[in-house]
């Protein structure tokens, strides 16, 4: 038996380190890491080394929004996530931790969204070609910060101070998984789009007292290096919080954040342009060790 020619159609794009980064990007950026690490270690032998944790775990409404457009050289198709229904808020858990060894800091943390509707769509995702019809979607997208953060101001350092303000420097990693299928086709269509971005960046942690017990805290992250590494990606996060201290163990807070980021990617000779962001609303509660 002759198979069908409409067959599944999967486009995946699953770069673990894309090369297109360059030898001499990522060669210049741990330069800079180690330039400043040094400098922080000789300042971080004038303080008590005693490690110190801080955990932040809050409940969030996120939601993804943006688009997916696909030129398949002669027609263009975007993929608007609000089009199809993919832009509803939906709760999740975000994490963050500090580890703390002197004046400096060690951040990581961790955010996502994930959304799925049905609605219609015709046109070209990715690799796939997609009849009319109404499509099962679903869109993830998780980021993911490692991140070094060295002192600017007296307060950083452990000195007295209202203001806390750090330079950030790590790498920010955002996985995105953007899928369709038809629900009434036969066989049914199908498309996937898989991209995990690598994006070294800078920034600013900024921690400013407003009140005995009151603290406004802003952070930024972007991806600067583009023009020297060649690396096809914006990368942007701004979030800004207000801290209660409730006790001298924990804190409560209340905030926003926005993560975008665009790529552009030829796969199959075809060019895939994204520009998504996620965007969040958190409340939760800091724990330290």
């Amino acid at each position: 038996m002759i198979p069908s020619p409409k067959q599944h159609h999967r486009f995946c794009v699953v770069p673990l380190m894309r090369p297109s980064f360059g030898t001499t990007g990522w060669t210049l950026f741990t330069l800079l890491l180690l330039a400043i690490a040094s400098s922080g270690c000789s300042i971080s032998s004038q303080f008590q080394q005693k490690l110190k944790v801080q955990a932040h775990l809050s409940a969030a409404r996120t939601a993804p929004v943006g688009s997916m457009t696909t030129d398949s050289g002669n027609k263009v198709t975007a993929l608007n996530l609000d089009d199809i229904g993919l832009s509803e808020s939906a709760l999740s858990v975000g994490i963050r931790i500090h580890l703390d060894h002197g004046p400096l800091r060690f951040l990581i943390d961790r955010i996502e969204t994930s959304s799925s509707s049905v609605g219609f769509f015709s046109g070209v995702v990715g690799g796939a070609d997609l009849d009319p019809d109404d499509y099962g979607a679903e869109v993830d997208i998780v980021d993911y910060r490692i991140l070094m953060a060295f002192p600017l101001t007296a307060a950083a350092r452990g000195e007295e101070g209202i203001l806390d303000t750090r330079l950030l420097a790590g790498l920010d990693m955002t996985a995105i998984r953007i899928n369709l299928i038809s629900t009434s086709l036969d066989p049914p269509d199908f498309a996937e789009f898989y991209e995990l971005a690598p994006a070294p960046v800078l920034g600013l942690q900024s921690k400013l007292e407003i009140a005995p017990s009151w603290n406004l805290e802003g952070i930024l992250t972007v991806l600067p290096l583009s023009e020297i590494t060649g690396y096809d990606a914006k990368c942007i996060d701004g979030s800004i919080r207000i801290e209660w201290q409730a006790d001298p163990q924990w804190n409560i807070f209340a905030g926003v954040r926005d993560h975008s980021i665009q790529l552009s990617r030829t796969a199959d000779g075809r060019l895939i342009d994204l520009d998504l962001a996620l965007e969040l609303v958190e409340f939760g509660v800091i724990f330290r060790f």
